[in-house]
């Protein structure tokens, strides 16, 4: 009975929350559905501080996303889609960490909770990166070949833009740390670290992924480099990556990865 309260919860809390972001234009009608489903799971089988990490993920999205908008975003000019995320964003982003929630939840063993944690660390800390790298002075770089490259376009990294994946790590694993002081439970500082440098390189591997193998148009018009097939109504030529690798296949592979090796990593030094 405890357990169908809890669940309840989560999804009435969801729904709230959710609906906010919608109004707020954090998410579309699909990223919001998808966000009910994953704050329902995260609340339902996960502990009491598991829902903040998510909510802190997208509360802090979709704030600096606020921001933005204050400003012009050339950076839209290259995206695929635009500011708001739909569903296929949000579960790239987050189905691999609630996955490992989940088998927290099924086992009882710590090493799938804090490969939770440090999915959503990745998440965060690429997220950040992404929405204030664009906001550098200096155009970003091609992570492979040190070129120049539109802001906002995947495979680029700045120097604001890494020192913001680096906060948003520290950001999500400090408040893991935190909750688990005031639960009373030990959290040692090798495992923060830990967890920290993996949110941290997630953010890396996604970028480097994006200017390895993510799909990259150019549009014959102004010969910008974009992710959209069509650009000022004409329609653009693929230059470089894989066709069917898009933005939500990088953030996808990248999640994957950083939970399975903080499994691996936590689960063989941390036990």
């Amino acid at each position: 009975m405890v357990f169908f309260y809890q669940f309840m919860l989560g999804l009435f809390a969801s729904i709230f929350v959710a609906a906010a972001a919608f109004v707020f234009q954090w998410l579309t009608i699909s990223g919001a559905l998808a966000a009910i489903l994953c704050g329902t799971l995260v609340i339902g089988f996960g502990p009491w501080y598991s829902i903040f990490l998510i909510g802190f993920f997208f509360a802090s999205s979709g704030i600096i996303g606020l921001l933005k908008k204050m400003r012009r975003q050339p950076e839209l000019a290259v995206l695929a889609k635009g500011a708001r995320r739909d569903a296929k964003q949000v579960f790239a982003n987050i189905a691999p960490s609630i996955f490992a929630l989940l088998l927290a939840f099924w086992t009882k063993e710590p090493l799938f909770l804090w490969g939770f944690v440090a999915g959503i660390a990745s998440c965060t800390a690429d997220t950040w990166g992404s929405e204030i790298g664009v906001l550098s002075p200096s155009p970003p770089r091609h992570l492979l070949t040190g070129k120049k490259l539109p802001p906002g376009l995947s495979g680029g990294v700045s120097w604001l833009g890494t020192a913001a994946s680096l906060a948003g790590s520290l950001a999500i694993t400090g408040l893991f740390a935190a909750a688990l002081w005031l639960n009373g439970k030990p959290f040692s500082l090798d495992l923060w670290l830990t967890l920290t440098a993996l949110g941290f390189c997630g953010s890396l591997l996604d970028s480097l992924l994006g200017a390895a193998i993510q799909v990259r148009y150019q549009c014959p018009v102004c010969h910008q480099y974009t992710e959209k097939k069509v650009h000022h109504d004409v329609a653009t030529k693929q230059v470089s990556g894989l066709s069917f690798v898009t933005n939500e296949g990088v953030n996808l592979l990248t999640s994957i990865v950083i939970v399975f090796v903080s499994v691996l990593l936590t689960g063989s030094f941390f036990k």
